[in-house]
């Protein structure tokens, strides 16, 4: 046989990759992640007892958005960092956004309020709870993200782990919304954000070693 004549053979038996496949995968195991994390929170910490009520209140939908709209970044980086050949990076400062809409927010709350509140409003009650249960219920997604980005094809395996742990804390927040009862804006800027930065940079250190190819 030709060098011509198999070239041709090779190149029509060829079949391209179905990409599609791991982004469709990415966002099914995010929302099952998140439909167990909030299962898992509300058997063990249960609901704000003012749920049903403060679920359509300014601050509570803040927070579901918060969350939601860092995850949702967090995931398109995450499963354009699996596929060679993209350029994920260039993503990643929309990330930012909605962290500088909240600081906005918690900014104008600490203007409009006394000096002498400012200290309540940002460490509520339960600022040490926020860290650790963010924290604690975003290891649930990200186990699920890593065995995900194990099917992958991972370049840049350090924005790998970053985006799965970002996105994991933002499915938590999600998730730590249904149960915490601190709603003032300078709160959530202050203790979601460090959770969420927390665990996206422990993420960024340790699923590299797990994610060699």
């Amino acid at each position: 046989m030709k060098t011509d004549e198999l070239i041709s053979l090779m190149a029509a038996g060829h079949q391209p990759v179905d990409t599609g496949r791991l982004s469709h995968a990415t966002w099914l195991t995010a929302v099952a992640a998140l439909a167990v994390t909030a299962l898992l929170l509300v058997n063990t910490l249960g609901t704000r007892p003012d749920l049903a009520a403060a679920i359509m209140t300014m601050p509570v939908i803040a927070k579901l958005l918060f969350g939601g709209s860092i995850a949702v970044v967090a995931l398109i980086l995450f499963q354009q960092s699996l596929r060679p050949g993209l350029k994920p990076r260039r993503l990643a400062p929309l990330a930012a956004i909605p962290v500088m809409l909240v600081a906005i927010w918690a900014a104008v709350a600490l203007a409009q309020a006394p000096a002498a509140q400012w200290g309540t409003l940002t460490f509520g009650r339960y600022w040490n709870s926020c860290l650790i249960y963010v924290s604690a219920y975003s290891m649930v997604p990200l186990l699920a993200l890593l065995l995900l980005a194990r099917r992958g094809a991972p370049v840049d395996s350090t924005l790998t782990g970053a985006s799965a742990g970002l996105a994991s804390a933002g499915l938590a927040t999600v998730a730590y919304a249904l149960h915490c009862p601190d709603d003032a804006a300078p709160f959530l800027a202050t203790w979601y954000t460090i959770a969420m930065a927390l665990v996206s940079g422990l993420a960024a250190l340790v699923l590299p070693r797990f994610l060699r190819w």
